[in-house]
């Protein structure tokens, strides 16, 4: 080992590593630092379910929408069920 700066980084971490407090130092920083990354994930997670869930909410209020109108200009309850992909049970409930 030639490179005198290596070595001595070597002997610091060599040094460091055998104080029991700095071991507890580095271990509660990389356990905070992996903390971290993992609620980063959750929220991501939650994020992406989250608007999953309101797209089909809105597509769900699009449909129900566009059913209400097309009852409203008094095409049939199979009709609108077929045109919109509900049930014809969903279109009644509407209707009513």
């Amino acid at each position: 080992m030639q490179d005198p700066v290596l070595h001595q980084a070597i002997a610091a971490w060599e040094k460091s590593s055998d104080d029991p407090m700095v071991r507890e130092a580095y271990f509660a920083r990389r356990k905070a630092v992996l903390d971290e990354k993992a609620a980063v994930r959750e929220a991501e997670l939650r994020l992406r379910e989250a608007i999953q869930k309101g797209q089909v909410e809105g597509r769900t209020e699009g449909k129900e929408e566009v059913a209400k109108n097309l009852l409203a200009m008094g095409m049939e309850i199979s009709k609108v069920a077929k045109a919109t992909g509900m049930t014809e049970d969903e279109v009644k409930v509407l209707n009513e």
